[in-house]
């Protein structure tokens, strides 16, 4: 690899991010378990934040793994990217089991502070519906000129539907179909 493509790739943004992730899931969770929603919720939100973490300290290890081969004079640019790619997906993912984590914290706590209200109820929804928002903006900066490449997103419309399925979930325990642990 050239120079000129050496300072091309920039992954040090994206370790400082998943590095801050893992501080703030640690905080997130130490706090969590001091007063925990006493209608339940802290078990699933707590396996959901721990699965985060080892996907976050995985994308920090990967991109750092990017950024020391491209300072190798033999290693090639597909090596690299395959790097990127994996630190990329795994950060994705770890953002959605975060995403769906507070979703059901949140909810959680309502839940046993309002009770079976439609705020209680609204707290996920909205949640979920601002951040499959910033994702689809996030698509059309990414993809403009590209032509239905928005909605083709494979990796982001998979999270989508992670999320989707947290809400299903929470909308059966507000509905009393069954109960989040």
């Amino acid at each position: 690899m050239s120079n000129e493509e050496k300072k091309q790739i920039n992954v040090r943004d994206w370790i400082t991010l998943s590095t801050v992730m893992i501080g703030a899931l640690l905080t997130i969770l130490a706090l969590i378990w001091q007063i925990p929603p006493a209608s339940g919720g802290i078990g699933t939100a707590t396996f959901l934040l721990m699965l985060s973490f080892i996907l976050f300290v995985n994308s920090v290890s990967a991109n750092s793994k990017a950024n020391f081969e491209v300072n190798l004079d033999n290693s090639s640019e597909r090596r690299i990217q395959r790097f990127v790619t994996f630190a990329e997906y795994t950060f994705g993912l770890g953002f959605t089991l975060v995403i769906a984590g507070f979703t059901i914290l949140g909810y959680k706590y309502l839940l046993f502070n309002l009770g079976r209200t439609f705020v209680t109820v609204m707290l996920p929804i909205t949640f979920l519906v601002v951040a499959w928002l910033m994702i689809f903006i996030y698509n059309i900066l990414n993809y403009s000129g590209k032509a239905l490449k928005v909605i083709r997103s494979m990796k982001r419309n998979v999270w989508i539907f992670l999320e989707l399925i947290c809400l299903v979930i929470i909308l059966f325990d507000f509905f009393e179909v069954f109960s989040i642990p």
